[in-house]
């Protein structure tokens, strides 16, 4: 199961590429959003938060630029949309137990994700050329993919 992009037009292609490349750019951190509540159940606030961030990094390091993967991206975004129960459900057993500093951390997760992501910053178009590339688009000139567009547009 993935993208297809021969059952959508170019735009949607294009639309698809630029919202994958934007989680793409910082994916740990993308991906923290159903995992980190649950992680505070067990480890420090400092642990998840400092964990995060430190592999959002070594993913801008070594990763973001180097490959992508539609398949992948296609799935996290499914796999994402479990922190609608892992969320709400951390945060309130963290609270019930007591665990001021983590039920807040995890509370505001979906907001924090924010402030941790901020630094390195991404060039999502970058990304972007490369999804549509795995889509088996080519920019040309008349493409908006077209290094020479953006350069002169």
């Amino acid at each position: 199961m993935t993208w297809d992009p021969r059952a959508h037009s170019d735009d949607d292609n294009l639309h698809w590429s630029w919202l994958r490349a934007v989680e793409w750019g910082r994916w740990p951190i993308f991906l923290s959003q159903p995992i980190a509540p649950v992680l505070l159940i067990w480890l420090p606030w400092t642990t998840v938060v400092a964990g995060t961030v430190v592999l959002n990094v070594l993913w801008a390091v070594f990763v973001r630029y180097q490959l992508v993967s539609v398949r992948a991206a296609f799935l996290a975004v499914s796999f994402v949309l479990l922190k609608w129960i892992t969320w709400p459900v951390a945060t309130i057993y963290l609270f019930v137990q007591g665990r001021r500093p983590e039920c807040w951390i995890a509370a505001f997760w979906p907001l924090l994700i924010f402030v941790l992501g901020a630094l390195p910053t991404t060039a999502i178009g970058r990304i972007q050329v490369s999804f549509m590339r795995a889509l088996d688009y080519e920019p040309s000139d008349i493409n908006p993919l077209s290094v020479s567009n953006r350069e002169h547009g």
